[in-house]
């Protein structure tokens, strides 16, 4: 906006959903990942097909790239950096769809596969029972460690000063994304439970412990949505989107925290519930019950 310029305004959702770059950080570190998950994928798939689920997990975890390149490389990245509610709408793609969904398509195989075979041994060791790797990540997905992680992060980036700094760097910006996925992926860890560390949590302690993330996670969003000032002034003198102002972009960033991320939350949790009806209905099937002995023959 030098010399009074008119801002570049974005004339339809067409144009929005258009703009995509491929050249920033984020973007090439998700282009690597997705390159190497190819590799692993394709080696594994050559050798293998004894898992009936392969190709479902295949298709899950594409998804899951799929909504990264939305978030990492496609328009809300590209426009985070001038509606507040496209960035909120990147962390909730990143964190509450894109993270879980790595998780139950279990990639890690898919990963160790694409390295070369002198790392892949040593990949293999180090994600044994006994290995660091495991050991790190036993502590880590712990509910008691997981769920502070991920609540803590959320409230600590959205403090308007490491907010806006993560706005203004580059880098800063990179290591933001870098800490809400990683903490998004410890604390969806004890709800999914993947291979190579399983959960301890029965469903009733799963429901539990997603209703711990509800009520935090809620109050941020409605604090955002409904203050009545500005809380982040970096998006002040940003472009008018849509003819929204700033108050208005940061209340529409405060709805897509508060409106799909408790979804999120209670669709998780109703898949839960109806899995604990049905396990519960086999424990008590006529079917499960130990038939008598039949009698002594005459």
């Amino acid at each position: 906006m030098d010399g009074g310029s008119a801002p570049n305004l974005i004339d339809s959702f067409g144009e929005f959903v258009s703009a995509w770059d491929f050249t920033s950080p984020p973007a090439v570190i998700f282009l690597l990942l997705a390159a190497a998950y190819t590799i692993g994928t394709i080696r594994l798939a050559a050798r293998s097909d004894s898992d009936q689920n392969f190709w479902l997990k295949v298709a899950a975890s594409f998804s899951a790239f799929a909504l990264l390149a939305i978030a990492l490389a496609g328009p809300l990245d590209y426009y985070s950096g001038e509606l507040f509610a496209a960035h909120m709408a990147q962390h909730i793609v990143i964190a509450m769809f894109a993270a879980p969904l790595l998780l139950v398509a279990r990639p890690m195989p898919a990963y160790i596969w694409a390295l070369p075979r002198p790392l892949r041994i040593g990949a293999g060791t180090a994600l044994t029972g006994s290995g660091i790797v495991v050991r790190v990540l036993t502590l880590l997905t712990k509910p008691v460690v997981a769920l502070p992680l991920f609540i803590g992060t959320l409230y600590g980036w959205h403090i308007p000063q490491a907010y806006n700094g993560s706005l203004e760097n580059e880098w800063v910006h990179l290591f933001m994304h870098f800490t809400m996925f990683t903490t998004a992926i410890l604390f969806w860890w004890p709800i999914v439970g993947p291979p190579p560390i399983r959960t301890q949590l029965n469903y009733p302690r799963r429901i539990v412990y997603l209703l711990l993330a509800v009520t935090p996670t809620a109050l941020l969003a409605a604090i955002i949505t409904l203050t009545k000032s500005v809380l982040y002034d970096f998006y002040i003198d940003q472009p008018g989107h849509f003819t929204w102002s700033t108050m208005e972009d940061q209340r529409t960033g405060g709805l897509f925290m508060w409106i799909p991320g408790n979804f999120v939350y209670l669709a998780t949790m109703t898949v839960l519930f109806f899995r604990w009806f049905a396990a519960e209905e086999r424990k008590s099937s006529p079917g499960r019950r130990r038939r008598p002995p039949p009698p002594p023959s005459k």
